[in-house]
């Protein structure tokens, strides 16, 4: 339900913009047919239903996004608003004798689908709880965004979208070009779009690879390629059509790494789109009188599109958990514990492909951004969990007890938030260090209730340590044959080699007496 939420609100704001955009030039038009006639109430509702239906929506988003008391309120407004504005369409329509007042008529056929969805995710929410639903986007101390463009950069994106699709068709009318319906043409954008983030994430990739990095995984639109387990693995993800976007992931093969090669990289993402964006435009701009006169409509959204990805993406702001290639050139620049934030988690990222493993962590860098508080939620849970491994690696058992106490209260704020294979640590903790069968089971429990996704080797080791911590050695010894069958697939990468270790150290508690025998021995 809470995807369902944040996929309805980014549409909110998506349609907000649109309707916003459309409002412009229905007024204009309004006022123009309006010149010589008599005001009727009914006209008077046609030219203002746009504006106030894009305002609408577009506070509903905002207040779903900065979690104001009213959010629900809104969110379930825009579920009724959707039920009536089919029916309110053709009364106007009917009245004004003109269907293309309001253009695109058929996309209020799904209007309906969406008020009820919206009515049905916002029932029963509740905007003042901490289950991750609104995801902050105000700047953080120190990163260098600005809360406006935050806030609106999604809105600004999708209003340059239709600036530019509106004069790309009034430049091939003039010159006579052919112009497709509005479906299939938004279509074939959606695709110019799709075509244009994937070339400006090979500008981040190609360049990594160039300087050594290793491409760990690639998205593009509802395109993801993701290096798992050794193997690359494809996903489509159709809800990623309503804000295409895109994102690499490179990482380095070693820990010195020179600042100024991961800003080339970072930067050749922006300057493959204006390459391509300024070709795109010169071919387009030619098109006329030419063997590629057709695609000319085309060819000059995709070059418009391709400059539009890249002065959004140098501008600085935070989309979410994330940042843009500007917010980002600029935090490595400036250095300190922002920059020191991102190489945590690249390097944690590069033990799944690389030879590096938790011990290669730079535990001040990681101590440093912990202490910044620079994150909180999710983020600040995985680095307190980094750190635990680190200190498990280096075998300071101590050390990594006092992060999983840090990193527990972290979850009792934000544990809807908290992916279920995060879990496995706090069983072998409580059953291993602590040994406490009782919390063991507890955990046990949390991460079963929040029904993981992935069974993996960790799943199978806490199995274990919980059993034997209960006294059931037989139990426990079939889940690290589990485990160990799981680890005998994987590659001979950093963080596989650390989970074997901690499998052997594993077998030599398990076949000692349990947490239960040694109780009743004292």
């Amino acid at each position: 339900m809470r995807s369902l939420r944040q996929t309805l609100v980014t549409l909110y704001a998506g349609v907000g913009g649109l309707l916003l955009f459309k409002a412009l030039f229905s007024l204009r038009n309004a006022a123009q047919m309006a010149e010589g006639a008599p005001y009727t109430p009914m006209r008077v509702l046609a030219a203002a239903f746009l504006p106030i239906t894009a305002a609408l929506f577009l506070l509903a988003a905002i207040s779903f996004w900065r979690k104001w008391r009213s959010a629900r309120l809104l969110c379930l407004l825009i579920g009724v608003v959707n039920l009536c504005i089919p029916l309110l369409l053709v009364a106007i329509l009917w009245h004004e004798g003109d269907h293309q007042i309001f253009g695109m008529p058929a996309a209020t056929a799904l209007l309906p689908v969406l008020g009820v969805l919206s009515i049905v995710a916002f029932w029963g929410w509740d905007p003042s709880a901490n289950d991750g639903d609104a995801i902050s986007v105000a700047p953080r101390r120190g990163d260098g965004t600005l809360s406006f463009l935050n806030h609106t950069y999604y809105i600004i994106h999708l209003m340059a979208f239709m600036g530019l699709w509106s004069a790309w068709e009034q430049w091939a009318r003039r010159h006579y070009l052919p112009l497709l319906p509005f479906w299939p043409t938004l279509l074939q954008i959606v695709a110019i779009e799709i075509l244009a983030v994937a070339l400006h994430e090979c500008g981040h990739a190609l360049c990594g690879i160039a300087l050594g990095y290793k491409l760990r995984s690639f998205q593009a639109g509802p395109f993801q390629l993701l290096r798992f387990e050794g193997r690359w693995k494809f996903t489509f993800n159709p809800l990623a059509l309503l804000a295409v976007g895109g994102a690499t992931g490179v990482v380095p093969t070693t820990l010195d790494e020179p600042r100024g090669r991961e800003l080339a990289m970072i930067a050749a993402g922006p300057l493959a789109s204006l390459v391509t964006g300024t070709v795109g435009l010169w071919v387009a701009l030619h098109a006329p009188d030419s063997r590629w006169e057709n695609l000319g409509f085309l060819i000059g959204m995709f070059g418009s599109l391709s400059l539009l990805i890249a002065v959004m993406n140098l501008m600085p702001l935070r989309a979410g958990s994330g940042y843009s290639d500007g917010a980002r050139i600029a935090q490595l620049l400036r250095g300190g514990v922002w920059a020191e934030l991102h190489q945590v988690f690249r390097i944690a990222a590069a033990t799944t492909i690389t030879p590096l493993r938790p011990r290669d962590y730079d535990i001040g860098a990681l101590h440093r951004v912990i202490d910044a508080e620079l994150v909180t939620g999710p983020p600040e849970f995985l680095l307190h969990l980094l750190a635990h491994s680190y200190y498990v690696d280096c075998g300071r058992r101590s050390d990594a007890d006092d992060q999983m106490r840090e990193a527990d209260k972290v979850f009792e704020k934000y544990q809807s938030q908290i992916r279920a294979e995060l879990l496995p640590s706090f069983v072998m903790n409580e059953a291993l260090v602590r040994r406490d069968p009782a919390r063991a089971r507890l955990w046990w429990d949390r991460m079963e209730g929040k029904k993981p996704k992935l069974i993996t080797a960790d799943y199978w080791m806490a199995r274990s340590a919980l059993r034997w911590s209960e006294g059931d050695r037989a139990e426990a010894e079939a889940a690290w044959v589990k485990a160990d069958e799981y680890l005998g697939r994987m590659p001979a990468a950093g963080t596989y080699v650390f989970d074997r270790d901690v499998l052997a150290q594993l077998k030599k508690t398990i076949s000692t007496e349990s947490v239960a025998e040694e109780l009743a021995s004292v």
